[in-house]
Formats: structure tokens, C-alpha cells, sequence
């Protein structure tokens, strides 16, 4: 249910967002939003909104489950609702510099879910969304198009998966007890960065 809106987004946006934005100047700017964004959802967690509530008590029947299997339990009790509203987010990613992971767990903080299990839920739901739009991305190269490019695709697939895998595995336990503060920080520092040098150099 919550790569539906994202998947149909996908598909009417896509072309549109990609040929009107995809410039080095709009970029920068959205890479400083989204860096502002996932600030102002960290104050607003902290300022006793209540967000983080979801997921923090263990319920009766998961005691000796470890972390993960804690977390995999409480998404699992997460409204369809809940879950379209989350995975909405992301097509907020089809504005180039906005992070699909990011916005994702934005989303799931305000949604009421933990920071685990708002990133647990981005990493599980980036799987159908990417492998959508690899399923329309892969035909026109595996024709004409793709000639000389296929050896590097496999290559940078491969790279890819493995950066992905490592960087999920460290993440899912980097958000147990850490914020999205230093995302926020990098973000809003490089997208400004990047904006005063491609206006003014």
C-alpha cells in the first residue's frame, strides 16, 4: 500500500520533474530545503510534540526479540493509512536534491513511528520503489540504447548494492539511539555551499 502513491507519482512526474528541474541551480536549493526540513522535524520531535511515541514500549509476547525483530512487529501494526501517508513521501525524492530516505523518515516521525522504525520502514519500502523503476528504466537499455553500456551497468549495479546493503545495515542501527541532526547539518551546508559557488563564482 505505501508504494502506491510514490509508484504512480513515479510515473506521471517523473519525465517532468527530471527535464524542468534536473539543473544544477534548483539542486542546490532543494538539497538546502531537504537539509531544512529534516532540522525542523527534529525540533518539532523534540518540542514535545509527541511524534516519537510509537514503538517505544515493548508489548506483551516480544520480550527476547532482538531490535530488529522489535521493530519489524511494530510497522507490522502500523494503520494502511498510516502507511500510504508515509510512503507519499518520497515522491517529494522526484525534486532533484530531496533525499528519498530522508523524507521518508520525516514522514514516519510526524506519522508517529520512532526514529528506527521510521528508517527501518524508508529502507523496506525503498526495495519495491526501486525495483519499479528499474523495471522501467532496464528495457530500453537491454536494446540499441544499451549498446557499450551494459558492462558498466552490471558493474555500478553491483557497487551499488553492496554500498546499499552496508549503508542500510549501519543506518537501522545508527537511528536506535541517534537523530537526523547531522543529515540536516550536511544537507542545508552543502546545498548552500553549492548554491553561492554556481550564482556567484
Amino acid at each position: 500500500m505505501a508504494t502506491i502513491p510514490v509508484g504512480v507519482a513515479g510515473i506521471a512526474l517523473d519525465k517532468l520533474f527530471r527535464t524542468t528541474l534536473g539543473r544544477p541551480v534548483p539542486t542546490a536549493i532543494f538539497l538546502a530545503l531537504n537539509g531544512i526540513v529534516l532540522f525542523v522535524t527534529e525540533q518539532l520531535r523534540r518540542g514535545g510534540t509527541g511524534r516519537r511515541r510509537a514503538g517505544d514500549s515493548t508489548a506483551a509476547g516480544e520480550e527476547g526479540l532482538s531490535p530488529g525483530e522489535l521493530s519489524d512487529q511494530r510497522i507490522t501494526r502500523m494503520t494502511m493509512r498510516q502507511a500510504m501517508a508515509i510512503g507519499a513521501a518520497p515522491i517529494l525524492a522526484l525534486l532533484p536534491g530531496i533525499s528519498r530516505s530522508g523524507s521518508t523518515i520525516s514522514a514516519g516521525i510526524f506519522r508517529g513511528l520512532n526514529h528506527e522504525d521510521s528508517a527501518r520502514f524508508a529502507f523496506l519500502l525503498a526495495t519495491p520503489v526501486i525495483g519499479g523503476a528499474a523495471l522501467l528504466k532496464l528495457p530500453p537499455l537491454l536494446g540499441a540504447e544499451g549498446n557499450g553500456l551494459r558492462g558498466p551497468l552490471l558493474a555500478g549495479s553491483i557497487a551499488a548494492f553492496v554500498a546499499a546493503y552496508l549503508a542500510t545495515r549501519y543506518l537501522v542501527r545508527y537511528f536506535e539511539n541517534r537523530t537526523l541532526v547531522p543529515f540536516a547539518v550536511y544537507c542545508t551546508l552543502a546545498g548552500l555551499g553549492s548554491l553561492a559557488y554556481l550564482t556567484i563564482g
